[in-house]
């Protein structure tokens, strides 16, 4: 069983630079559940926004309010909260509003991805760090005690596949989740913006431009 002395004895070979992959993977392990969690529970409200707005034959400003199913986690609930109805008179005020509120969301909805991308991209050169430390450590043997100390070449070997070799096999699964999370985004961004049409075509009391 790998145990704790095993665990200090691997970061110990692996270098300084293995605690920071060491670090930098925790940090992606975490922004990675938060996104799982958030997205999913986004993914679950925009459908049922979409089907809610769907089935109203027609609808205002308090009807869309309650068609959305909770203002802090529907992205159609947190767009349709802001929407500014005593400005609206046509369909393109409307249309305009509803994109203005749809940009500034974004961010929100993506949140952590895009800083989960670079690490994903930044845990293989961090490897790569590694392995040139790890090199560097063996010339500088080589060049005061020649070839005849193949243990003290063996510790700056080993830090350079150690290092490499963790920086790839963390960044693999995490440069996968985040596909899969920007997939199920774009599930989310997809909805949101047919809701956002829904709300458009069955806008009581406003007319076109």
């Amino acid at each position: 069983m790998f145990s704790m002395a095993d665990f200090l004895d691997l970061m110990q070979r692996g270098g300084p630079v293995m605690w920071v992959i060491f670090v930098v993977a925790w940090l992606a392990f975490i922004m990675l559940i938060e996104r799982v969690i958030r997205i999913n529970l986004w993914k679950h409200k925009a459908q049922r926004d979409y089907d809610n707005l769907l089935s109203q034959a027609s609808f205002d400003e308090g009807t869309i309010a309650n068609a959305s199913s909770n203002a802090s986690y529907s992205p159609v609930g947190v767009i349709s909260s802001k929407l500014t109805w005593g400005e609206i008179r046509h369909r393109d005020d409307l249309v305009e509003q509803l994109n203005i509120q749809f940009a500034e969301l974004m961010p929100k909805l993506e949140g952590t991805l895009p800083t989960i991308a670079i690490i994903g991209s930044l845990l293989p050169m961090l490897g790569l760090l590694g392995t040139v430390t790890g090199m560097i450590e063996v010339f500088e043997v080589i060049a005061l005690q020649g070839t005849g100390e193949p243990q003290e070449m063996a510790g700056g070997i080993s830090q350079a596949l150690l290092t490499t070799a963790s920086g790839l096999i963390i960044a693999i699964p995490v440069i996968f989740a985040h596909h899969l999370l920007v997939r199920q985004l774009r599930h989310v961004l997809t909805l949101t913006e047919q809701s956002m049409h829904v709300i458009v075509t069955k806008s009581n009391e406003i007319k076109d431009a």
